[in-house]
Order: structure tokens, then sequence, then C-alpha cells
């Protein structure tokens, strides 16, 4: 299991335990909202498909105490507010700390890719979802995270999202690229409401632990 942190679960975060029995870890899917959304409506789209394979679903709502406006990227706070809730979560429930992914939608995809750096401590893997921009580094992480996007070729900002791709394939990171050809905004936000598109995504990400050794 994860440390145990000093930090409290944000009041308008939602965690969704896996259900398994007693204390026997498992895997934990974090999960960042899009602009002016909340982390009760993230819940609510992967709630069942957690629920599914046995994974703990932790929804983050970008923190309002320390400024946020309902936007991940526009707050661009510190990415160790999500480390710290994180561990919170693990010390309310039993988490598997080798199956830990972080997956943004929109706004929130954003933000995993400003600070794509900083993710390896705590995170087996990443999924941009509608979103992503190039690191706001130079550097690249180390290790690079395996990380899968799901996207549409419609979306006027897929630009920054095959400029992420790109900054992640130099640094040497695992890419799965899924596209949905003539898929605009409102179209990613719909894909994963088809079973089609949500079972290999989740397949992708059980196939993906954190390595040995990190």
């Amino acid at each position: 299991q994860a440390p145990a942190s000093r930090a409290k679960l944000c009041s308008d975060c939602v965690l969704v335990p896996s259900g398994r029995p007693g204390k026997t870890p498992a895997p934990l899917l974090v999960v960042l909202h899009g602009d002016n959304e909340s982390a009760s409506s993230r819940a609510a789209q992967w709630k069942a498909a957690a629920a599914s394979r046995g994974f703990a679903l932790l929804a983050l709502s970008c923190p309002r105490s320390l400024g946020c406006q309902g936007s991940w990227w526009q707050w661009d706070g510190a990415p160790g507010w999500v480390d710290a809730q994180v561990e919170a979560a693990a010390s309310a429930t039993a988490v598997d700390p080798r199956r830990i992914w972080l997956v943004g939608w929109s706004g929130g995809a954003t933000y995993v890719g400003m600070h794509v750096q900083h993710w390896s401590r705590l995170f087996a893997a990443l999924m941009f979802h509608g979103g992503g921009v190039p690191q706001s580094e130079k550097f690249c992480a180390a290790p690079p995270l395996p990380a899968l996007f799901l996207v549409g070729d419609r979306n006027p900002l897929h630009y920054l999202v095959q400029a992420q791709r790109e900054s992640l394939e130099r640094c040497g990171h695992e890419l799965a690229w899924r596209l949905l050809p003539g898929a605009d905004h409102a179209g990613e936000r719909a894909a994963l409401t088809d079973p089609a598109q949500l079972r290999p995504v989740l397949d992708w990400l059980e196939a993906h632990p954190r390595k040995e050794g990190r």
C-alpha cells in the first residue's frame, strides 16, 4: 500500500473503493475533470467501468481552496497536490501501489501533459482523453511513463495533442495512439460511453503496471 499521507482528501473529491474484500489492495484509477466540470461528473463517467474491473476510483476536483476556478490547466498549481490526494486515498482504502493510473479529460489532460515529468513518482501509466499539450519543462520524465491517447482529429486543438505525442516520443515514452476519426470534442467525450471504445482502454491500463525497480 502507498505510504500514508497527512493530507486529507479534498471535500469535493470522490473516492469509490474497489469493493474487494477486507484490505485486499486494488488498482486505483485517478481521473481529472475538464474545464468547468466537477469530480462527481468524472466519477459518474468511470464508476461502473472501474467496478467491473475491481478498481478503486479517485476523481479529483481542481482545488478552489488553492485558487482554482474550475480549470486544471489555467490553475497550473503544483502537481504535488495530486500526489497528496492519492496518498490520502491510499490511507482510506487499500491500494496496489504498482497499479495507480492517471487519466485526464480535456483540460485535465492538458494539466497532465504540462507536468508529465512529475508523474513517475506514483503512477504506472497516463491517459490523455480529448486533450494534451507539450510539457512545460525541457527535460524528459525519468523514467518515461507509458501513455495512452484517445483523441479526435476534428477537435480544433488537436494540433496540441499531436505536439504532445511528438514530445513524448522524443523522450522515449511507450505510446498507444487511439484516434477517433471525424470526432470533435463532443465526440471525444462520447467515446467512453461506447463499450467497444472503453474495453480496450481498461485492457491497456491493466496491461501497464508499474515496472519493477521503480
